[in-house]
């Protein structure tokens, strides 16, 4: 009971320390090498570097086998898991640079511009938002984007500033695609039947996440349709459409960038074509990972650009600059994080807390489908508390296999439902980075905006939850 205790203090005191804005890849970090330390000398887990992670005798000290497993983790991750994530969010990064994200983004919203119905089209640019996430993994990225493209066509049309805001916010629903920093670790924690081999993250995406995000996706616009109509007429707005002049203004205001071409529509959607189109559901005679996918997908843009500016490979040449930019930049913000995240999983498994647990719930008589709920709900509030979802389910993903197994549930309908969960959290929370951007270019208060977005998440979370324990799983 003792070393039961002892693990959730440091969990607690790490979760704080989050909340309180601490840089979590040192809190975890850290809170996974108090764990550590105190497993050896309390004689749990003498050996930290054991043979099944990769190493067959102990550094010699068990401070150094602390950072050497650091190392090692770090070279793994960066071979496999970290070299996806920043090669989508260096792509990401060229694809904005080059203005075939905001022409995509144009293209899509035409439709929309010719309806007169406000609400409508709230609505519909949410659904909007959503299509496109798809091309673009990052909240952030997608909402700077379309707060400079959507925002300002949705107050043209007459939809409130909040409403406008909240659409735009929760546009990035769920972080779902091959190219996602958590969907990658949701596969890596996954094997298929024959329990050798890992998911692919096409299978994951095609299988079992897009299902899901479609039926979010239909109750979550119909959620919002009603949901912000209602609140309008509550504070008292009134539905008016601007004028030329404001609607230039607004546009101005909001720091609107230039688009590419109309053909580089196309560009952004590149990498989900070809992983699909190279796969088990299109050409099995070709296979491409996500990352090849990706690299493909920026050689064809390069030629575009080749051919946009006239020949002229030292500018295109030098706008690659971007694509490595973003890469460093994910490097230093979400690898660095999986790493103190594992870090921190491998303490909490070493005290033997979660094997605790696991016999806990199993004598408890709850069934896996129960637990999911529950372990949901925790993510949930734990990703509103810290404002970001990434944080906590790189924290708890790691040992949910174990867990899983332990209960006789599915790792897979755990790991998912948790990924939903997390997503859909930051969403509640006033000091998420993608609500503070949002609240902050639109000129409205967070918590106002949590208020709008409220109805429309819950909706999204309940619907997560049944469709992935239920129907796919």
């Amino acid at each position: 009971m003792l070393h039961v205790i002892v693990t959730l203090v440091v969990m607690v005191a790490a979760i704080w320390a989050i909340i309180k804005k601490i840089k979590p890849q040192t809190v975890l970090v850290l809170a996974g090498f108090v764990l550590l330390l105190y497993s050896y000398f309390m004689g749990l887990k003498a050996d930290f570097l054991a043979p099944k992670i990769g190493f067959k005798t102990s550094t010699g000290s068990p401070i150094t086998d602390m950072f050497a497993y650091i190392r090692w983790t770090l070279s793994k991750d960066i071979s496999s898991l970290g070299l996806t994530i920043m090669c989508g969010a260096g792509f990401a990064k060229y694809m904005d640079v080059i203005g075939a994200s905001s022409r995509m983004v144009d293209i899509m919203m035409k439709p929309l511009r010719k309806l007169n119905a406000p609400y409508v089209v709230t609505a519909l640019g949410f659904t909007t938002c959503m299509a496109l996430s798809l091309a673009i993994q990052s909240a952030s990225a997608l909402s700077t984007l379309t707060m400079v493209t959507i925002y300002p066509i949705l107050r043209g049309l007459g939809a409130s500033p909040l409403a406008a805001a909240s659409v735009i916010a929760s546009g990035h629903l769920l972080d779902i695609g091959p190219a996602a920093a958590t969907s990658a670790v949701v596969a890596e924690n996954v094997l298929m039947p024959d329990g050798k081999t890992k998911m692919t993250l096409t299978q994951l995406f095609v299988e079992h996440q897009l299902p899901v995000y479609v039926w979010c996706g239909i109750f979550a616009t119909v959620a919002h349709y009603f949901w912000q109509k209602y609140l309008d007429k509550k504070e008292g707005y009134v539905v008016e459409q601007l004028s030329e002049q404001e609607l230039a203004e607004l546009s101005k205001s909001q720091n609107a960038q230039a688009m590419g071409p109309v053909w580089y529509v196309f560009l952004p959607c590149l990498p989900l074509f070809f992983i699909i189109l190279f796969s088990e559901y299109g050409l099995k005679t070709i296979k491409v990972d996500i990352v090849t996918a990706m690299l493909m997908s920026l050689f064809i843009a390069m030629v575009c650009e080749f051919i946009r500016h006239k020949y002229d490979f030292k500018k295109v040449a030098a706008s690659i600059q971007n694509f490595f930019d973003g890469m460093g930049k994910m490097f230093a913000v979400t690898v660095t994080l999986i790493v103190a995240a594992k870090v921190f999983a491998f303490g909490i498994t070493s005290t033997g807390a979660v094997s605790m647990f696991t016999e806990a719930i199993k004598s408890s008589g709850l069934g896996a489908t129960i637990v999911t709920f529950i372990v949901s709900t925790v993510i949930v509030i734990l990703s509103v508390a810290t404002g970001s979802g990434v944080a906590i389910m790189y924290s708890f993903a790691p040992i949910i296999p174990d867990f899983a197994a332990g209960i006789h549930g599915d790792p897979l309908t755990m790991l998912h439902a948790m990924q939903n969960a997390a997503s859909l959290g930051r969403l509640l929370s006033p000091v998420a980075a993608v609500m503070v951007l949002v609240a902050g270019m639109a000129g409205v208060n967070p918590v106002d905006l949590v208020k709008r977005n409220s109805v429309p998440v819950l909706v999204s979370i309940v619907v997560s939850m049944v469709t992935v324990i239920f129907f796919y799983r």
